[in-house]
């Protein structure tokens, strides 16, 4: 059950991502060119993409010339996002991959080119690069940079150990000797302490104890008597200071206060009463939430993502209490953009629209709070499954050079970071 869960929602963000470069002509070339030959053809955008990709792959798969044609448009489509539509190219980073490995198998063409089907799986492989959920290039990076890190660490403790060799530890023989010529030091030798010194003993030093089985005015002709004296140790004195908790960091941010969940109670208004227009949750598929997993899924991260980077209040569960036959009932919860970079987030649910969240999305700056409505509308228990209701945050941390101040889901697929928290939805009936 749970591998059918995880197909389904492969399929959706695939298909997802296929259905913006055919119908979404203010981001993506792809779906301007489409439109044009729609208005010029009359057929629908989405019928000549199919046609498109048709006579391409017939093409590849029956032409003398597969690799004329399939290398132009490999190098073709990077090239115009690139010089032409800089603003829809992919990260550096993931181009950097890409014309690697394209350099890579354009290398062997004439002799994988006798395999059936040979340029057909070429360009299915760069595509996998950047299409979700695989995104290839994400692992290939985090590959790299484990293995980069890995040589860094060994390089750093090679130099460590050149410059702080390992000294020979001194034998038990060796140890004695030492530890006998330290007691036949001369008494004449050793320090005498003063009246304050004997009678108040500093608490945070140990002192010396004067050996009382020689007097102060005996001479110095007794060797075997001083001797005999020197031997004996004095008990080391215990230290008493008191332990002492190191002082708050005044330049440290405070920490977020958490809010209960039962903080308000919106009957009348319900969640419209933070946007204009309907709700984003209803409008698109995005927010619906395919899988039941708790916690946190890391992708490789760029820049790189911690647990904690963004804080939840409550931190696992909103805990609704009934009566649940108001049109909505709201709640709120808070989250804080705890790291040094901007976090674009967007909620999912796997009960909308009968339990939605406003605003579904946005960008929070370093240090930035934001209320967060939660509201669950009108329902009669026995007929929903609500032990599994959940809502999902799915955020990602933007690089230091993105300018990007609109929200928008291709921020999503353009970003080497991706993560996820889920919060349980409970009734207190």
């Amino acid at each position: 059950m749970c591998d059918v869960s995880v197909s389904n929602q492969a399929d959706n963000e695939t298909f997802e991502w296929l259905k913006q470069r055919v119908h979404n002509p203010q981001k993506h070339f792809t779906a301007r060119g489409l439109a044009k030959l729609s208005e010029t053809s009359g057929m629908e955008a989405e019928l000549l993409a199919k046609v498109l990709i048709g006579t391409f792959t017939g093409i590849l798969l029956l032409s003398e010339h597969a690799h004329f044609f399939a290398n132009v448009v490999l190098v073709l489509i990077p090239f115009l996002l690139i010089f032409v539509h800089p603003g829809e190219k992919p990260t550096d980073e993931s181009l950097f991959i890409y014309f690697i490995l394209f350099g890579a198998l354009t290398c062997l063409d004439r002799w994988a080119e006798k395999i059936p089907a040979y340029y057909v799986v070429k360009t299915l492989i760069l595509m996998l690069l950047f299409i979700p959920p695989y995104a290839f290039h994400r692992e290939i990076a985090q590959l790299i940079r484990d293995k980069v890190k890995g040589v860094k660490t060994s390089e750093q403790n090679t130099t460590d150990v050149n410059r702080n060799p390992v000294r020979s530890r001194p034998s038990q023989t060796n140890t004695q000797t030492a530890q006998s010529t330290a007691t036949a030091v001369p008494f004449s030798q050793q320090p005498q302490p003063s009246p304050r010194q004997t009678s108040t003993a500093r608490p945070a030093s140990i002192a010396r104890v004067q050996p009382q089985s020689q007097p102060q005015s005996q001479p110095q002709s007794q060797p075997q008597s001083r001797s005999r004296s020197l031997s004996a140790t004095p008990a080391p004195i215990q230290s008493t200071v008191p332990s002492q908790t190191a002082p708050e960091d005044p330049s440290s941010p405070p920490p977020i206060q958490a809010l209960p969940a039962m903080s308000a109670t919106d009957i009348s208004g319900g969640p419209g009463r933070y946007k204009n227009g309907p709700n984003p949750m209803q409008s698109d598929s995005y927010p619906q939430l395919h899988t039941d997993a708790d916690g946190m899924s890391f992708v490789a991260a760029s820049p790189e993502a911690h647990h904690n980077d963004l804080l939840f209040h409550p931190g696992d569960k909103m805990v609704f209490n009934a009566p649940f036959d108001y049109e909505n009932l709201t709640y709120h919860m808070k989250v804080g953009n705890n790291s040094h970079h901007r976090i674009a987030y967007a909620i999912k649910g796997n009960a909308v629209p009968r339990i939605m969240a406003n605003p579904a999305f946005g960008i929070l700056n370093p240090k930035d709070e934001r209320l967060i409505a939660v509201s669950v509308q009108k329902f009669k228990w026995n007929e929903y499954d609500y032990q599994k209701d959940r809502i999902a945050f799915d955020y990602v941390l933007l690089a230091d050079d993105d300018k990007t101040e609109k929200f928008t889901l291709d921020i999503f697929q353009t970003s080497a970071t991706k993560c996820r928290k889920n919060i349980r939805i409970e009734y207190n009936f």
